[in-house]
């Protein structure tokens, strides 16, 4: 028999593959959200939720046992500071709380590899060493970077105040297989490899992501963690060495022999502490596989 599991934000693009991948194992699960976005496939309910109001938050967690939280703004610019922060930290707080006084032991969050503040920060960011793992210094200059390094922090204050597990996934660019047609393919490649620099040429085909947040949510593990998760192969296609002296010439510092065309952010943190290895990459078609 499978688990009751909530995700949170299970209409959004990459909530709905979670769901898909969920219902394939055999779970019920209940998708909940500000707006009902109809039909989600492997949605068992849908349920209206509010994270800014911690009763709505009680309601909708309580009979579930894994939660999935997805439901934040994913950008910045869609809101002001305020509401960034009334959203995404906020809200995280409320589920979180409605999770411990619920019984659920393990929650799995969507962060962003923008929690280091190199995308859309004003202050200036450098990179002190490759491959970029989670110890890497932050420059956080903008509400929503700043907003999901606080949603990490709550994370860890759930563990140590209440014994909550969780992982909050620092997800890059997800990328879903119709996104990987030859000629988008080839788009992306010739965009990342030339100025697509902030995200050091990394991305997450959608059914991993769906994997990992699944993996995430189970109860194999404990304590509080900040994960990348990611592709091990760059989307330029270009030797990682290639790539670091070409964009980042100041930079000596190699914390792995980064041989060949190996991903820039490392996503070993979350491989060691639950199994998880990425399934599917753009590189199947470059070396004339199918579409899945």
């Amino acid at each position: 028999m499978g688990d009751r599991v909530l995700v949170t934000g299970g209409a959004g693009s990459v909530g709905r593959w979670v769901v898909r991948h969920l219902a394939e194992q055999g779970h019920e699960v209940t998708v909940a959200s500000r707006t009902d976005h109809g039909e989600v496939e492997g949605m068992t309910q849908f349920m209206e939720l509010d994270t800014s109001d911690a009763e709505n938050c009680r309601r909708v967690v309580e009979g579930h046992n894994r939660v999935i939280h997805l439901s934040a703004f994913p950008a910045p610019g869609m809101v002001e500071g305020s509401d960034m922060f009334r959203v995404n930290c906020g809200g995280t707080y409320n589920l979180l709380e409605a999770c411990v006084r619920h019984g659920v032991n393990h929650v799995a969050i969507a962060s962003s590899i923008n929690a280091l503040g190199q995308k859309y920060g004003t202050a200036p960011f450098t990179v002190r060493y490759f491959p970029i793992d989670e110890d890497h210094p932050q420059v956080l200059s903008d509400p929503y970077s700043f907003s999901k390094q606080v949603t990490e922090e709550i994370a860890h204050n759930f563990w140590l105040q209440s014994g909550l597990s969780s992982v909050c996934l620092r997800i890059p660019a997800v990328m879903a297989p119709s996104d990987w047609s030859r000629q988008s393919m080839e788009r992306q490649r010739e965009t990342w490899g030339r100025d697509f620099t902030s995200d050091f040429w990394v991305m997450i085909d959608s059914r991993d992501s769906a994997i990992a947040f699944a993996l995430a949510s189970e109860p194999t593990y404990e304590g509080a963690h900040t994960c990348f998760v990611n592709d091990t192969v760059n989307v330029a296609n270009l030797p990682a060495r290639e790539l670091a002296a070409r964009w980042y010439p100041y930079v000596t510092d190699f914390r792995a022999p980064l041989e060949g065309a190996e991903a820039m952010v490392s996503p070993a943190r979350f491989q060691a502490l639950l199994g998880w290895e990425p399934k599917y990459s753009w590189r199947d078609l470059a070396d004339g596989g199918e579409m899945p």
